[in-house]
């Protein structure tokens, strides 16, 4: 495997395949001096606002969450909390320098999802950043009943960019960075549907010797270079809007 190809798999994947641990990186990186807003578009049990709120006190938190049990706990966390449904446009134009958007814009089909990009970059300040993370297509993506479809980071590009789309986005922007989540290839044992697994001492010696050892290999390269590695199934996206 060439230094090019490590170098670019290292760049766009995160590099422990959390993404959480992608957007503190990033946020390590602004002015620690300066004081920020933050928009939690649908803060739901508040697991990142948590891990926010201990790690970078000049961030100031505010939710979007349309369930009122939900919104309580964004309340207990000392966040100011509209309970609310996102799109029905209660928040100020240009109001926050952060808007982090989880694993909700699946939920949505077309053309809904217009109003959705549209209303995520209104409420964010120029030059602020707008921070999306969603699934992709993948073999579990349709587990969550409510998925509705994955939108690549490039649909919402096109979206925001390409003047023969059928609609066409409202706001200029610059991508800032973007990481993919992937899992390293793991092999599977031996079972009844190869008729290898009937010769028992190959299954054995292969089930409980080989594959371990082989699953093990694969781990660790993929721990060092993100490779070998499956296809995306996610992504995070940092959008910083110019207009």
């Amino acid at each position: 495997m060439n230094k090019i190809r490590i170098k670019k798999n290292l760049a766009t994947c995160d590099s422990r395949d959390n993404e959480d641990t992608s957007i503190i990186e990033f946020f390590a990186k602004l002015d620690c001096q300066k004081n920020y807003t933050l928009l939690e578009v649908g803060s739901g049990l508040c697991r990142f606002v948590k891990k926010i709120n201990q790690l970078f006190p000049n961030i100031t938190i505010s939710c979007v969450e349309i369930n009122k049990d939900l919104a309580k706990i964004a309340e207990e966390e000392g966040c100011n909390v509209y309970n609310t449904n996102f799109l029905e446009n209660k928040i100020e134009t240009n109001s926050f320098d952060i808007v982090h958007c989880s694993h909700m814009i699946e939920h949505f089909g077309y053309p809904e999802i217009h109003h959705v990009l549209d209303e995520l970059l209104r409420v964010t300040k120029i030059d602020g950043f707008l921070i999306i993370r969603s699934p992709l297509m993948w073999e579990h993506f349709y587990d969550d009943l409510d998925h509705v479809r994955p939108y690549p980071p490039n649909s919402i590009l096109n979206y925001l960019y390409n003047p023969q789309q059928q609609n066409v986005g409202k706001n200029e922007i610059n991508v800032v960075r973007t990481w993919y989540r992937t899992r390293p290839i793991e092999h599977h044992p031996i079972d009844r549907s190869d008729w290898i697994y009937f010769i028992t001492p190959i299954r054995l010696l292969y089930n409980k010797h080989i594959l371990p050892h082989r699953n093990n290999r694969l781990k660790r390269l993929w721990d060092k270079y993100r490779w070998p590695a499956t296809k995306p199934n996610g992504y995070v996206m940092i959008l910083q809007k110019k207009s």
